[in-house]
């Protein structure tokens, strides 16, 4: 007999969700990733010669029943919370949230101009809730992104990146890194990846010092150049 009962409330609570009802747990929460009392976005056109404008990926999660079909949503700049000018970025006029997805990344657009040469600027922004998303807690409903056109350590120069790969970071070192590649934007990259790229920067190093110059010295980390790849 339980059973049974178990059966029909199931039932009934699934002929709400189809009708458009909404449960106990009908919401559907949007956040960003990031906690935003202790990450930010770092961008720097520093590390992208040549670039005057980029696209910025922002993860966001949803937490609830999962979409049967995309949905928007739209993100404001908190204004007490934003020094930089308007003009150095721009937000679409809504985001969508792909169906089937937990997980889905937008993009912001930023420009680059010669006050970011001077300082880096925050921009903070926050999700707005509407009939399809419940914004999530306090500290996932914002997200902040430090912009500059100034040296900085780039968001995927982890922990795993300094043990594993290529060491503790430095802006001679990031600048060397992107002579020796070509490339600038790691982010994307997989572990044989990275892997490539830090043997690269181990093997010039080494050069440097075969063809019987000093070693390069690191002066942000007191030390001469060295990466932990093994290899």
């Amino acid at each position: 007999m339980k059973n049974l009962l178990w059966i029909v409330l199931a039932l009934f609570l699934f002929s709400c969700n189809e009708k458009g009802f909404k449960t106990y747990d009908g919401e559907n929460y949007l956040a960003f990733t990031k906690d935003f009392t202790k990450d930010s976005t770092i961008v720097s056109f520093f590390f992208h010669p040549g670039e005057s404008e980029l696209d910025v990926p922002l993860e966001v999660t949803l937490a609830g029943i999962p979409l049967r079909e995309a949905r928007t949503f739209t993100l404001v700049a908190v204004k007490d919370e934003t020094d930089i000018d308007a003009a150095n970025y721009q937000l679409s006029e809504s985001y969508t949230f792909r169906s089937g997805m937990v997980k889905d990344t937008i993009y912001v657009h930023v420009v680059n101009s010669e006050v970011l040469k001077a300082k880096a600027f925050k921009l903070v922004l926050e999700i707005q809730g509407n009939d399809d998303f419940v914004p999530g807690v306090s500290s996932f409903r914002k997200t902040k992104l430090v912009i500059s056109d100034i040296a900085a350590q780039p968001d995927w120069w982890t922990s795993v990146v300094i043990k594993s790969y290529l060491g503790k970071y430095s802006d001679k070192k990031y600048q060397l890194l992107i002579e020796v590649t070509g490339e600038s934007d790691f982010s994307a990259c997989t572990p044989s990846e990275f892997t490539a790229y830090a043997l690269q920067l181990k093997y010039y190093l080494q050069k440097h010092i075969d063809a019987g110059n000093p070693p390069i010295y690191d002066e942000d980390n007191n030390e001469n150049m060295k990466v932990t790849v093994i290899g």
